[in-house]
């Protein structure tokens, strides 16, 4: 840990301005393969999983009331409440922020035996993270998502998953329904939900690792993706209603074949 002797108070500095970038622009924080946590159970989740902190910015008030974030790895340094404002992306700034390297990991490194939640073009910041913190909870061991998907360390996609992101493998693919047919040719089992050929969901019995496709909030899966797929299944619902938001149909499908209680 490196701590800078000066308090950032100037809301026009330049390192100010790449933590707003990081904050605001999810293209940015890809191009740079960095993003920004912010509060305190955030960065220390980040710091926790193994996520790897390079600089941590924090006011006076912050650093009195969490003192643990003293022992957060990285270059400290001190800013004003104002600065604290200009970087936050929420309307009441806790005053804690990590910029982060973004873990990469590869389609190489999906486990056949595992469980897997992927997800084809789905563009709510808020769903991708729900999803990821569900996959946590029900003992997933990964995700995969398609490019079209929302950026799961973006800050809505970060606050959704409450720090889950930090805990899962997240696999992006240019290709989904490509990644979805190496799948099944390792031996897992892959379902599509869709109502396109689908069978209910009692009747999908997976053996060995488990691949369960969720497709975009309007249209969801793509031909190509369902195809991919060894079977479609279906959520039975009321007919009062005609499908599920995307994150609460991944959630269903997750709880379902769960591997932890």
């Amino acid at each position: 840990m490196r701590i800078t002797p000066e308090q950032l108070t100037s809301r026009d500095n330049e390192r100010v301005k790449y933590a707003q970038k990081l904050m605001e622009k999810p293209a940015f924080c890809k191009a740079e393969q960095r993003f920004l946590a912010e509060g305190k159970k955030l960065c220390l989740d980040a710091a926790e999983s193994g996520i790897v902190i390079e600089i941590l910015y924090y006011t006076y008030m912050a650093q009195k009331r969490w003192p643990e974030i003293d022992s957060l790895p990285g270059e400290h340094i001190s800013i004003s409440e104002s600065v604290a404002e200009k970087i936050s992306g929420m309307k009441s700034a806790q005053g804690v922020f990590a910029v982060c390297r973004l873990p990469v990991w590869n389609e190489a490194q999906v486990d056949p035996t595992g469980r897997y939640i992927a997800l084809e073009n789905v563009q709510d910041p808020a769903n991708v993270g729900a999803v990821l913190r569900s996959a946590a909870a029900f003992g997933f061991d990964g995700a995969l998502l398609s490019q079209g998907c929302a950026e799961p360390f973006g800050q809505k996609a970060l606050r959704a998953s409450m720090g889950a992101a930090f805990k899962l493998p997240i696999i992006r693919t240019p290709d989904l329904p490509a990644a979805l047919r190496v799948c099944s040719a390792k031996g897992m089992s892959t379902a599509a939900a869709a109502l396109r050929g689908a069978v209910d969901l009692s009747e999908f019995k997976p053996q060995g690792g488990l691949v369960l496709a969720i497709g975009n909030e309007g249209n969801g899966l793509t031909d190509d993706a369902i195809d991919a797929c060894e079977m479609a299944v279906k959520i039975p619902i009321s007919e009062r209603m005609e499908s599920l938001n995307a994150a609460v149909a991944a959630s269903v499908l997750m709880w379902e074949f769960r591997s932890l209680c």
